[in-house]
């Protein structure tokens, strides 16, 4: 059990706050906030064997739609990774970042942050970050650069949102039930600013890694998956794989920016009434091919860019796998077995990721985070607001549901407070999602490129406690100038 352990220690961290959550609800009463800073304490509302079994059920419910997304990338590097294109696209962009390994490398992470930053859904994002580590691994990066260059270029993007990220629109929605008055807007500028600071010292800590660590995989399996096999056809076209990774980026940005909402475009929309009306006769053929409105249903799938779904996403990487398959003439067994391969790959990573959702789940059905919010008071103070939403966030993998579980008493706050307020939950859950072992981009990249967890920890607790001053800092300065 201990080799075990060792071995995936990651899961010994998933399960370890998995036990300490259950035991906290047998000794924590449920609480909540009614109205304002009015808190109100329920009984204690225990986890029990059945509960836990039924939560990862529950889980795997809810989780769904991720789920399947992941299992759907997973199969399409498994295809496509099998392919000489793309061992060959992958080998000609790790030679374009020959001789200047950190400008790239610097790039590829700024690029990713702001994505994240913006995209509405940041789960879209995992789309890209295999075919990435490929080309950093070609290149000679260990596997914790290559994670940090991508995975943890991603939780900057969290902690600086900007327009995008899901839970932080999810936390404006609940904190307006507590009366709130905060926008997508709301101190925008600082945290597009926070965004750069972020940036700036991660990239300092990144580069100076970078510089003790030049000769890279020197102690690392050579056999590593993320090294890809040499290519067989040099005669193999490059063209075809680039285009469907290009098509399936710009579809991304497409479909996950909000130009609407964020940019008053609404180009897409109009487009996509126009298109989806396309009939012969009164039969829509558009909208009966992509998935229009079925009575039963109550809403489109196929919805305009800007405010797709992750499962219309998951049809999109579905499809391009199936074409890489039939144009590079692989055999049916031949693509049945890789995508099996690709399929396992991420097995562990979304078991682990399905544990983490557990805890939210536990957290649903018993709310112990107000009432260890509450302990702390529900005056306004930057410093012990900080303090409560660094504890939330640690056993929340959702800032949705964080805000939801504290949306009277964050919303009853409004004007500079309320900002402030807000400010606080987004970058603290943000910072947070570098550290606490259930977060879910850090699960997934760290469980897929097997780095132990105490690796990642020993590498970025630098920069948490940095950039944590450095927020303490902007709290206050807003709060008392």
């Amino acid at each position: 059990m201990k080799k075990l352990f060792k071995e995936h220690d990651l899961a010994k961290f998933v399960l370890g706050m998995l036990i300490l959550v259950v035991v906290l609800t047998w000794i924590i009463p449920n609480g909540s906030y009614d109205t304002g800073v009015t808190f109100s304490q329920g009984s204690i509302q225990r986890i029990g064997l059945v509960h836990i079994f039924y939560g990862i059920t529950y889980a795997l419910q809810n989780f769904s739609i991720q789920i399947v997304f992941l299992l759907f990338v997973g199969i399409f590097y498994g295809v496509i990774s099998k392919t000489d294109g793309y061992k060959k696209l992958v080998e000609r962009l790790s030679k374009l970042g020959k001789g200047k390994e950190v400008v790239f490398a610097l790039v590829i992470a700024f690029v990713t942050a702001l994505l994240t930053s913006i995209l509405t859904t940041s789960f879209v994002m995992l789309m890209f970050m295999p075919f990435l580590i490929h080309i950093l691994r070609k290149m000679n990066f260990d596997k914790l650069s290559a994670f940090a260059i991508t995975f943890g270029a991603m939780l900057v993007g969290v902690l600086g949102a900007t327009y995008g990220t899901e839970g932080a629109l999810s936390l404006i929605t609940y904190l307006g039930y507590g009366g709130s008055d905060v926008t997508l807007e709301t101190l925008l500028l600082v945290r597009f600013g926070i965004l750069l600071l972020a940036f700036i010292l991660y990239s300092l800590v990144l580069v100076n890694y970078l510089k003790k660590n030049k000769k890279g995989k020197k102690d690392e399996d050579k056999n590593s998956e993320f090294i890809l096999d040499e290519v067989k056809n040099k005669k193999a076209k490059v063209w075809p794989i680039a285009s469907i990774l290009i098509i399936a980026f710009v579809l991304a940005i497409l479909g996950f920016v909000d130009w609407a909402g964020n940019f008053d475009l609404a180009i897409f929309e109009d487009f996509h009434e126009w298109f989806m009306g396309l009939s012969i006769g009164d039969f829509k053929i558009f909208e009966a091919l992509a998935g229009g409105n079925l009575e039963t249903l109550g809403y489109e799938l196929a919805t305009a860019f800007g405010t797709w779904y992750l499962f219309t996403y998951t049809v999109v990487v579905a499809i391009v796998t199936l074409f890489i398959g039939l144009f590079s003439n692989m055999k049916m067994d031949e693509f049945l077995t890789n995508a099996g391969e690709g399929f396992k790959s991420v097995v562990k990573p979304l078991a682990l990721m399905t544990l983490a959702y557990t805890i939210f789940v536990f957290l649903y059905w018993s709310p112990i985070i107000p009432t260890i919010v509450n302990v702390f008071g529900t005056t306004f103070n930057p410093f012990i607001a900080t303090i409560q939403a660094f504890i939330g966030s640690i056993f929340n993998t959702d800032l949705g549901y964080l805000g939801y579980s504290l949306s009277y008493y964050i919303g009853s706050f409004t004007g500079k407070e309320g900002s402030v307020m807000y400010l606080i939950y987004t970058t603290i859950y943000g910072l947070v999602m570098f550290i606490t072992p259930i977060s879910m981009f850090l699960i997934f990249g760290l469980s897929y490129l097997d780095i132990p967890y105490k690796k990642w920890i020993s590498y970025i607790w630098k920069f948490v406690i940095a950039m944590l001053v450095i927020l303490l800092l902007i709290f206050a300065l807003l709060t008392y100038l």
